[in-house]
């Protein structure tokens, strides 16, 4: 039999039973030889349909010269790739993907860790989903962390210690898109009004650039131009790895003026104390600690993104350099602020009414119909 399924036992060797006294069922397995060399797994708690597609999977595997005998007994656990695999991303990626991917492998970990990466299927993939849905996590945050696990997967079958990707026919969940949320006045008063003078300098250049946390408590003196009024995102601390400029208004030129006066020797241009940069860490808590004493509640500092964002829109500028200001690579990203602006819709309509004059409209109308003459004719009923 080239699967079988494996009963429960307990500490002590016996086979558990349920409450009706069969025998409890456990993983499924596949044991199966190819060219005299033979080839076992695991294929987890799975429906028999399931465990002979995942057989099937794994033969043509095989067939295909992509498992052999050797790999499949070297597997990995989870716990210990995932050290591998965060060794090599904190060398690789910024820290901050860092800090949000070591905590999805952490949950990882103590869900799967004692499992080897061979052993893990797209059911265990879709348990995870499942698992984090019911522990309160929106829909959006679920299919990020589905794409840290997944990536982890490939990346596993990239250095040769998985056969094949369990999780390619597992979808993310479906996130309804919300509408950013964004400071009014007011709330922006308030909040202001709650921070002290050097957290209110970084609050209000991120209302004045859209930059992000990263790239707000990243900003070097070398990025601000003060002679061109100009300010730019190292391409080393943008997102998208992409070096963008924004142009100074006179209150932000301001802010960095008094900014760079007060930096003391630290090699950023925001402080927390004179010498002392902000974090990324450090700004977020005290700024929702500055929305709480302004009685603003579930927000974060990617509000004032969204706020500058928004507020460019509703001033009237073009979506494409709202666009080239935020750092949008893709303009749908831009798309998600179009219904703070109904006006781009009443300008297009009211272009179209120009380009036709009123001589175009008045061809454009078919004549009026004449009077039937005195001297008599057929009168032509028009259908």
């Amino acid at each position: 039999m080239a699967i079988y399924q494996r009963v429960k036992r307990d500490k002590h060797g016996k086979v558990k039973l349920d409450k009706d006294g069969k025998r409890q069922r456990g993983a499924w397995l596949y044991d199966f030889t190819h060219k005299g060399k033979r080839y076992k797994g695991t294929l987890g708690q799975v429906s028999r349909s399931v465990a002979k597609e995942e057989e099937a999977r794994m033969k043509a595997a095989v067939v295909e010269e992509r498992l052999n005998p050797a790999k499949a007994r070297k597997s990995p656990r989870l716990a210990d790739f995932g050290k591998e695999y965060l060794a090599w991303y904190k060398a690789n990626r910024k820290p901050e993907s860092y800090r949000r991917v070591a905590r999805t492998v952490q949950v990882l970990t103590e869900m799967y860790g004692a499992k080897k990466l061979s052993e893990l299927t797209a059911w265990h993939l879709e348990q995870f989903k499942k698992a984090r849905k019911e522990a309160g996590l929106e829909p959006s945050s679920v299919n990020l962390e589905l794409t840290v696990f997944k990536t982890l997967l490939h990346k596993a079958q990239e250095w040769g210690t998985l056969a094949e990707h369990p999780g390619r026919t597992v979808r993310p969940l479906k996130a309804p898109h919300g509408k950013p949320r964004f400071l009014s006045e007011d709330e922006e008063a308030a909040i202001l009004a709650a921070c002290s003078p050097e957290l209110r300098r970084i609050v209000q250049t991120g209302l004045l650039t859209g930059f992000r946390r990263q790239e707000l408590t990243s900003l070097r003196p070398e990025d601000v131009d003060l002679e061109h009024e100009l300010v730019s995102v190292a391409a080393c601390y943008a997102k998208n790895g992409e070096h963008r400029t924004v142009p100074m208004t006179a209150g932000l030129k301001a802010i960095m003026q008094d900014a760079l006066a007060a930096r003391g020797h630290a090699r950023t241009v925001f402080v927390k104390d004179p010498g002392d940069p902000w974090t990324v860490n450090t700004f977020y808590k005290d700024f929702k600690k500055a929305c709480q004493r302004a009685g603003v509640a579930n927000i974060f500092p990617h509000v004032l993104r969204h706020t500058y964002a928004s507020r460019l829109v509703m001033a009237g500028v073009d979506l494409r350099t709202a666009q080239e200001l935020m750092g949008h690579k893709d303009i749908d990203m831009t798309l998600r602020y179009v219904h703070l602006s109904p006006s781009h819709k009443r300008a297009a309509v009211e272009a179209m009414e120009r380009w036709f004059s009123e001589k175009s409209l008045s061809r454009a109308t078919p004549p009026p119909l004449e009077e039937p003459s005195s001297k008599g004719g057929k009168i032509v009923a028009l259908r």
